[in-house]
């Protein structure tokens, strides 16, 4: 995903989404069938939208659709990330999906989703560059040898949660938006967009199949020791500007970021981190 903002971990409200669906579903351009069936591994585990082209995959999703309904594309023009900030990628090049989540966790627990879905993703693109390593970045970013390769952004609508994810595929060097950044076929990955994007959208379905129980201990144990924050120096820009610097020491009850300052710990729900180098 050619973005370097950090997304917010905590689900972002958005019950009144659906009012322009019906105008920009008429705008959208669904994938045909010629030749290779669009994400043909995803779609063996949950209902999958292939959509040819979109402004965003957010405005199309539909919420009352059944649980891991997906809509994805490789050519999404007006993705968009926290904030309100704009991300944009060249077309054919990285995967954009958003996936209906319905949590059976109580809504305390729903901080543990975007990093549920990070740990889905990790485990997702390890096997298609198995000589890197793939971490979670807390809040929501996944990283390939010390660089973003993927995003998350979750939005709640009513009484579910819709995931989007945004994974670099193909990109060259030059199409990086920055210098921490990273794509999979740079990391080592093998064969095209499509065959790349329906490997990582079917292993992140089967991971949040698995990630059901938010309230899981096994399932935080698992984020923790994915999580490439933890451990790390960094830099937190919290809500209202104010500016945190210390080493992070672990995940709190509700996947807070737990950053040591001058020997106090300070229990991070929300924030910008950059990994200080």
């Amino acid at each position: 995903m050619a973005s370097h903002d950090v997304f917010a971990r905590s689900v972002v409200d958005s019950s009144n989404a659906p009012r322009a669906r019906a105008q920009r579903l008429a705008r959208v351009r669904v994938a045909g069938t010629v030749g290779r069936v669009p994400f043909e591994s995803a779609r063996a585990i949950a209902p999958v939208t292939a959509l040819s082209s979109v402004g965003s995959t957010f405005d199309v999703v539909d919420a009352a659709a059944p649980p891991l309904s997906t809509w994805a594309t490789l050519d999404q023009r007006a993705g968009r990330g926290r904030l309100g900030r704009e991300w944009v990628a060249p077309a054919g090049r990285c995967l954009a999906a958003s996936i209906v989540v319905r949590p059976s966790a109580s809504a305390d627990a729903w901080g543990w989703l975007p990093l549920a879905v990070g740990l889905a993703l990790a485990e997702a693109i390890d096997p298609l560059v198995p000589a890197a390593t793939v971490g979670v970045k807390w809040p929501n970013d996944v990283l390939v040898d010390g660089r973003k390769v993927a995003g998350i952004l979750c939005e709640r609508r009513g009484d579910a949660v819709i995931v989007g994810v945004g994974v670099n595929l193909v990109l060259e060097p030059h199409e990086l938006p920055t210098d921490r950044a990273t794509s999979l076929r740079i990391a080592g990955a093998e064969g095209d967009a499509d065959a790349l994007a329906d490997a990582v959208l079917a292993g992140v379905l089967r991971g949040i199949q698995g990630a059901a129980d938010l309230d899981d201990a096994d399932l935080h144990a698992r984020i923790a020791a994915r999580c490439a924050t933890i451990g790390e120096h960094v830099r937190v820009l919290l809500p209202g500007d104010r500016t945190l610097v210390g080493t992070v020491t672990g995940l709190g009850p509700a996947g807070e970021l737990d950053v040591d300052v001058d020997g106090r710990v300070e229990r991070v729900s929300a924030g910008d981190v950059t990994h200080v180098r």
